[in-house]
């Protein structure tokens, strides 16, 4: 018996987009986009916690 030879099989490559997008997370916005509770939007689309009324 002859071991038969193998193609090494190539690393499937990702493109930086969507690497960064799975690693950075915007703080205070869930995975399915929607806020966490006691966040909230200001102008310019930031993600801010939001301060309790006094």
């Amino acid at each position: 018996m002859v071991a038969k030879k193998t193609k090494p099989k190539k690393k499937k490559s990702i493109s930086a987009k969507k690497m960064c997008s799975r690693i950075i997370q915007r703080e205070g916005v869930k995975k399915d986009g929607t806020l966490k509770k006691g966040y909230r939007y200001v102008k310019g689309g930031k993600v801010v916690k939001a301060k309790a009324k006094k």
